[in-house]
């Protein structure tokens, strides 16, 4: 029987006799409650419970101290009643009864055994962080608990949470819920925004210097990650704190032995600060903190579909998540938080933190899914099911990596994959090359790129890296990368099957490839740090980056908010490695496009990969379809401009729109957007042979326009817009390209015209009347009228300016002419 001392062991009964009745419900429970520690044990007593207790957890940090506490409740260490499993330990007996596991190792499990032999009770702990194994654990849970267990052997579930909305949860699962107290003690709360001008790393500081001079007891700051984590710690080592103050780090990637001790209280007479992320929300209590300042931010992966990679966001933490880091500060006592933004600020945080099912790679989530047997997401309990159209193209990108079929159940290579414990990409890389020279290299990049290059090494080559992994004698940063490679050259040695099999050789680069081909990167030519990527997205590399040199790269990691991406990882891989690791995704296709460089239809034989053209050779017979339909657009684009026109054409278009205009509106339009809107009806059957501007001079252009017309229209063109005019002294061409037909002519051509030159139709032909230097003396359209009027200033000037021309007295009366007074008289 426990002493009452922990808010939730009051409604322990309630909460006791509901999984007895409905064997289904809902706990919330503030901070501070004590869920994660009572409930467990309080159920370890009840004589319903029908096997094992598993309580899930969705950090690796949270399932060792949750366990841990747990067997010091029972006078016990961690592996005897109590136990514990992690990617990379398993601490558990036949004695154990309680068995603390991470979500991922829980769904695994699932995966495994769907029926959880042997477990009578799952308690999925922190369910308000949202992570997508424990979504998807509960709904497997949930189905399996439905089909495979028998009345008389139920499965019980509890979904606890501190801080998620409780009665949505609880209408969803149509299961109880049941309230409790939150923490035991107050916390006061003080807003401290940073000054504009004064940088973060120097504000945390500030304030938690502050706060060690004013508060007692020890300091949890909340920061987004480990890079902020140590800026903060050098200011503080450069600061001289006071004596019997120290500093620890606490973040996912520390040793064990350095998490413990940042949680273990401090000595008599010391306290300490510790700087964490948000690993220290959930699940930890670090007994002498009662003061807790918070940055409000958290680094966020989310997936970032156009360009198909994850990135890493810094974001404001939700209203809920800066509630439970506030909570740290009253669990043993009155505690202050000081919150590093405005109170203005904190009413617009969002509720709840985004499930990361919404926002993460759907890849694992598609596999795991046709793994359980799933072929919809809504086939399953999901309080927040993945966007259909990012699960669809998940799954076809399995597809094309062979997890999948084509109908979308798992394939045998899917099941291979998926028992890795790896993402389906990196399982793919691993799998690949089992039994090969690369197996080796295959198993430690893959463990690199789970969990991280370690803090403190730079460069974008893959190479580089893993020399420093295999050069270093000590674990020292490469701990946890080593440890995941040791374990997956077990699972890979279990899982061969006798006698070996065989596997193609293969290198590395050409292992990475097939787990990454649509992240093939070509270099530009006229760029050399510039890449296109097979996604068809850019990406650049870093001023100097060595890797420069290489053609092709196998884009790993990459990041930046601009147009193109920012190397952060990649690997080097030849044409000839790439060819032959991903012929069946290489395809051949006809390409015919313009080249602007020559003016000219450019065919091509291309091999491509994406968006990639890995090689290219000359198409000896286009389609001509294609070909005149490029010219063509290559016109348009230039407004028909490269077609071979003269005064002629340009004449026979400009007569064919006045007449058009003169009540035609059944003729067709000869301008020059309606000529190019149709070129295909007009141009093509006399563009046979043409593939460049070049071979335009041989088309025979007047003739294709004339085409657009009928026998009859022509006739009727010729009649009533003719191209010249006849006078005394011969016929003179037509202007057609302002409002009319238009004469452009010498006066003494025109001496003798009693009467103004009309078309067939009526039309005035407006003269532009020139003097023998062809200069424009006068434009009218009454001729008779200008003889009558202002001729005779006019000639009378015109006299003394060119006097060896004839300028009579009497115009209408005089003959035309086009010599001078001289040539007249010879």
């Amino acid at each position: 029987m426990f002493i009452l001392v922990l808010p939730i062991e009051s409604i322990l009964p309630a909460l006791l006799g509901t999984l007895q009745q409905h064997q289904l419900a809902v706990l919330q429970a503030p901070p501070g409650a004590g869920k994660t520690t009572r409930v467990p044990l309080a159920a370890l007593q009840c004589p319903w419970l029908g096997g094992r207790i598993l309580l899930i957890q969705p950090r690796r940090l949270a399932v060792y101290n949750a366990a841990r506490r747990l067997a010091q409740q029972l006078g016990e260490a961690t592996g005897s009643r109590v136990g514990l499993h992690t990617r990379y330990e398993r601490e558990v007996s036949a004695d154990t009864r309680i068995e603390v596991i991470t979500d991922g190792i829980f769904l695994t499990r699932l995966q495994q055994d769907p029926e959880l032999k042997g477990v009578g009770l799952v308690l999925f702990d922190e369910f308000h962080e949202r992570s997508v194994n424990l979504d998807l654990g509960l709904a497997f849970a949930l189905e399996a608990r439905a089909a495979l267990r028998e009345p008389d052997n139920p499965l019980r579930l509890l979904v606890m949470s501190a801080t998620l909305d409780g009665e949505r949860l609880s209408q969803w699962l149509q299961a109880p819920l049941l309230v409790s107290e939150g923490r035991q003690y107050p916390v006061t709360t003080h807003y401290r925004p940073a000054p504009l001008d004064r940088n973060p790393i120097d504000h945390i500081t500030q304030v938690v210097r502050e706060a060690l001079a004013s508060q007692p007891g020890s300091l949890l700051v909340f920061v987004p990650g480990m890079g902020e984590i140590r800026a903060v710690q050098r200011r503080l080592e450069a600061a001289e704190l006071a004596p019997g103050v120290d500093l620890f780090p606490l973040h996912a990637s520390l040793p064990r032995p350095q998490q413990q001790a940042a949680l273990e209280p401090s000595p008599p007479g010391r306290r300490k600060v510790v700087l964490a992320t948000n690993v220290a929300e959930t699940s930890i209590t670090i007994e002498d903190v009662q003061v807790v300042i918070d940055s409000g931010q958290v680094r966020v992966a989310r997936y970032d579909e156009r360009r198909g990679l994850d990135r890493l966001h810094t974001e404001m933490v939700s209203a809920a998540a800066a509630d439970q880091r506030r909570g740290r500060a009253g669990r043993t006592g009155a505690g202050v938080c000081y919150r590093l933004w405005g109170e203005s600020r904190q009413a617009g945080l969002k509720p709840f933190a985004d499930p990361q099912i919404l926002t993460t790679d759907l890849q694992p989530v598609a596999l795991e899914l046709a793994r359980w047997g799933a072929r919809d997401a809504t086939e399953l309990t999901l309080l927040d099911p993945p966007p259909a159209p990012r699960l669809a193209r998940a799954r076809a990108q399995l597809t094309a990596l062979g997890a999948l079929r084509a109908d979308g159940a798992i394939s045998p290579l899917g099941r291979q994959l998926a028992s890795l414990g790896l993402s389906p990409r990196l399982a793919l890389l691993v799998w690949s090359a089992r039994g090969t020279a690369a197996a080796a290299d295959t198993i430690a990049c893959a463990a690199l790129l789970t969990e991280g290059v370690p803090q403190g090494t730079s460069g974008t080559d893959l190479r580089r890296h893993l020399e420093a992994l295999n050069g270093t004698p000590a674990p020292g940063p490469w701990r946890r990368v080593r440890r995941l490679q040791q374990q997956l050259q077990r699972r890979l040695d279990r899982e061969r099957p006798p006698g070996g099999d065989q596997v193609p050789a293969i290198t590395l680069p050409q292992a990475l490839a097939r787990a990454f081909p649509d992240r093939i990167a070509r270099q530009r030519s006229e760029q050399p740090r510039r890449y296109q990527l097979s996604n068809g997205k850019g990406l650049e590399l870093a001023p100097g980056d060595a890797l420069q040199q290489s053609l092709y790269l196998v884009v790993l990691d990459a990041g930046g908010g601009g147009s193109d991406l920012r190397l952060h990882l990649a690997c080097p891989i030849t044409e000839a490695e790439l060819t032959a690791a991903l012929d069946e995704h290489i395809q051949s296709r006809e390409t015919v496009a313009w080249d602007a460089s020559r003016e000219a239809v450019k065919a091509e034989q291309q091999h491509c990969l994406g968006a990639l053209v890995l090689r290219r050779s000359p198409l000896l017979e286009p389609a001509p379809e294609a070909v005149q339909a490029t010219l063509m657009q290559a016109l348009r684009a230039r407004d028909l401009e490269p077609l071979p026109w003269n005064r002629e054409t340009r004449q026979f278009c400009q007569r064919c729109n006045w007449w058009r205009q003169q009540n035609r509106p059944d003729w067709p339009d000869f301008s020059t957007p309606a000529l190019a809107a149709e070129l295909e009806h007009w141009l093509a059957p006399f563009l046979a042979g043409s593939n460049s501007f070049a071979d335009l001079s041989q088309v025979n252009l007047l003739d294709a326009l004339q085409h657009r017309l009928g026998w009859d229209q022509l006739e009727e063109l010729d009649r009533c817009a003719p191209t010249a005019w006849p006078l005394a002294t011969g016929r003179r061409t037509l202007d057609y390209s302002n409002d009319g037909p238009t004469l452009s002519v010498r006066l003494q051509e025109v001496l003798g015209l009693d009467q103004h030159p009309c078309l067939a139709d009526g039309t005035p032909i407006t003269l532009e009347l020139l003097s023998p230097a062809r200069r424009p003396l006068q434009i009218t359209r009454d001729l008779p009228g200008f003889w009558r009027g202002s001729y005779q200033e006019v000639a009378k000037e015109m006299r003394g300016r060119y006097p060896k021309h004839v300028w009579p007295e009497d115009p209408a009366r005089a003959q035309a002419t086009t010599l001078s007074k001289r040539a007249l008289q010879r």
